[in-house]
Formats: C-alpha cells, structure tokens, sequence
C-alpha cells in the first residue's frame, strides 16, 4: 500500500445540487434587506399573486434608489426602460401645459404606489416627468426583469400581466370620467 494521499470520491450530482439551491435561498431568504422588500412587494398589487419563487427572482434584480425633493425620477420625453415602486416618501408626476408650456402636477404617490409601468407594454417616450416631494426611496425595475419573466416563466408572468391589464383599465375609466365631455357634431339641417 502507498502512502499516497487519495482524493475524497466527489457528492453526488443530486447531492451538490441540492446543497447549492439549499445556500441560495439561505442566502437570500436569510438576508433581512431582501426579506424587507419580498414583503414590501408582495403588497404590491401588481406581484401579490406571483409565486414566491418568481417574486424572489424580481427582488434580487430590483435597485434601490433615493431621490431628495425636488430630484428629477424621469423626464418627459425620455425613452422609458424601468418602472418604479414608492417604497417610502412621496413623488408627483407631471405634464407640460400644451397652451402655457408649464409642467403642472397631476397626479402624487406614496408608499406602495407604481408609476411609469406603461414602459412593460412599450418603450416609447416618457408622457410626464416625475420629481420628488420629499426625501423618497423608490424600487427601480428594469423592463428586461419583467420581458425575462414572461418569456422563460409565462405561467409565473401571467399574474403581473393580469394586474396590469386591471390596472390600465382602471385608469383609463377614472381619465374618461375626468376628462369633458365633447358635443357630438350636429347634422345639417338639424
């Protein structure tokens, strides 16, 4: 017999494999910074009936930014690539005056509030510009997260698009009720 040291037979596949998916969600259900925004999102209307999974995949490709008041979130114009979360603080959207050419203030959003989500269905530019009230924190998620999802895990992307479409819709009803309503033309002779 030699004494020639012998290498330890390596895990099975099955085994390492395990092991591995076991440190990943260790590593990240562990951390409290992403169980903070996993439960922030799941409050979220639009990821509240996404599988824990797949929300957990959002979570760890998700920015956080801050933006002191009067700080500019995006501009109108833009070409639009992510949609942003309120987290904390409050911003306000705005919309230059077609006859004046002043930005007035539209619409406000706080905690829990989504804004510029039209960019997942396009990424044309920006109809608003978006500043912030007061010292805000905002989720920043890039479209390619979103396009990631519906193409790999279309069952998992299903949900959020469902949101979205209720969400839209929404909307669009509150705009129609807002908005004056046009006399129809009359017929001559009428």
């Amino acid at each position: 017999m030699s004494d020639v040291p012998v290498a330890p037979l390596p895990a099975s596949l099955p085994g390492r494999l395990a092991g591995r998916a076991r440190q990943f969600l260790e590593s990240f259900f562990g951390d409290p910074v992403f169980r903070k925004k996993l439960r922030f999102l799941r409050s979220v209307v639009l990821f509240k009936d996404l599988p824990s999974r797949d929300l957990a995949r959002i979570v760890k490709q998700i920015m956080e930014k801050t933006y002191g008041p009067g700080d500019v979130v995006f501009q109108e114009g833009e070409v639009g690539r992510a949609f942003f979360i309120v987290a904390e603080g409050r911003v306000e959207v705005l919309r230059r005056n077609t006859t004046t050419g002043v930005l007035e203030p539209v619409a406000q959003f706080g905690p829990g509030d989504f804004l510029a989500e039209m960019v997942l269905l396009d990424e044309l530019p920006r109809s608003s510009t978006c500043r912030a009230l007061e010292t805000s924190h905002l989720y920043v998620v890039y479209k390619d997260i979103l396009d990631h999802l519906r193409l790999h895990h279309p069952r998992a992307a299903a949900p959020v698009l469902y949101a979205l479409g209720r969400l839209l819709s929404a909307r669009l009803r509150r705009e129609h009720r807002v908005l004056p309503r046009v006399a129809a033309p009359k017929a001559p002779g009428s």
